[in-house]
């Protein structure tokens, strides 16, 4: 998928990196005038536009029109992100600004939400965290709460610490204090295992006691979708979709409508990422352009993720949602490290 260093030549490398950043700083199509006064005439605007004809034939960069200059495409792009320099540190204000955020944080979920802000607020654009999938959460604590007309709400603390909610529908009527009875037998049966061991095990000693573990098999059945599903949709924090309005680039007003309509679909935007990130191992930082993510829908915007563990083993996810022409270095730094830190303050 990435470029190889060796296939573009030194001065059209250069030519290249100063266009990219010169329309991820002002999203306008790059001149050859403009970018020979930015390298202080050392090359001839007739020079730089031969060497811009080459990317562009080679595939590095497009012409939205004739009269105009040029930007760059997703190889481009591609190409770019895969020759940035290892080494982007966050600097020193960024990094004592998520420190004052996140100081305050009481709780595991305050943590997931206060990431979302400064992981929006510091790149401008969405910020996104999602919590651990409950399938493989250690259980600590379950809790059923029977809300009437066939409702049940089901409270989750795992071994981590996180606390994860999960409105379900039951086909049979449950009595509180029956909820209450599955909720202490969980507890005190299976504290200490995943939930998708504990469902497998009720499966195992139906056979054995049908009548038994009948009912408490069909309560959890219920639940089983949330189980079977990427994530729990509650346990996503997103904020920044606003920032999304002021990129010249999505000025469309249809386009927006579909995107926005995505975002708070939230079960919808898990599968999406975790489709963008499943052929990828969680280490380190993770980086999706334009068509990479297999979504028609997202073919302007590029991904940046990170993974967190969580004291259970469990893994979290969170990364920065923006268009193609996204501040690489800064984005990447800034994920990579609230990434390390969300893992810290969660297992603290």
């Amino acid at each position: 998928m990435g470029a190889r260093e060796d296939t573009v030549d030194e001065r059209p490398r250069e030519i290249l990196k100063l266009i990219i950043r010169s329309y991820i700083t002002f999203g306008e199509p790059v001149g050859s005038r403009t970018l020979s006064k930015v390298m202080d005439s050392k090359l001839s605007p007739a020079t730089i536009r031969n060497i811009m004809s080459d990317l562009e034939e080679a595939g590095y960069l497009t012409q939205p029109h004739t009269s105009a200059g040029r930007v760059p495409s997703e190889k481009g792009y591609r190409f770019y992100v895969d020759n940035l320099a290892e080494s982007g540190k966050l600097s020193k204000s960024d990094e004592r600004y998520i420190g004052r955020m996140l100081a305050e944080s009481e709780t595991p979920e305050d943590v997931m939400a206060r990431a979302s802000y400064v992981l929006s607020t510091i790149s401008k654009n969405i910020g996104i965290v999602i919590a651990p999938p409950m399938a493989s959460t250690i259980l600590k604590h379950i809790e059923f709460i029977d809300l009437g007309e066939g409702k049940v709400l089901v409270i989750l603390v795992s071994k981590a610490g996180l606390l994860q909610r999960k409105l379900i529908r039951v086909a049979d009527r449950y009595t509180q204090e029956e909820l209450n009875r599955a909720g202490n037998y969980l507890v005190e049966q299976f504290a200490g295992r995943t939930l998708t061991d504990i469902r497998n095990d009720l499966l195992k000693k139906m056979q054995a006691e049908r009548m038994l573990f009948d009912r408490m098999l069909s309560l959890l059945q219920a639940w089983s979708g949330t189980l079977e599903s990427d994530a729990n949709p509650d346990a996503i924090y997103l904020q920044g979709t606003s920032n999304i309005l002021s990129k010249p680039e999505f000025a469309d007003v249809e386009r927006m409508r579909e995107l926005f309509q995505m975002f708070e679909e939230k079960g919808r935007l898990v599968k999406i990422l975790n489709e963008c990130i499943s052929s990828s191992p969680p280490e380190g930082v993770k980086i999706a352009i334009g068509s990479e993510m297999g979504v028609p829908g997202m073919r302007d915007f590029a991904l940046i993720t990170a993974s967190y563990a969580a004291a259970d083993n469990t893994t979290g996810l969170l990364g920065i949602i923006g268009p193609t022409r996204l501040e690489y270095e800064r984005s990447i730094s800034i994920v990579g490290y609230l990434g390390r830190v969300i893992g810290e303050m969660i297992n603290a």
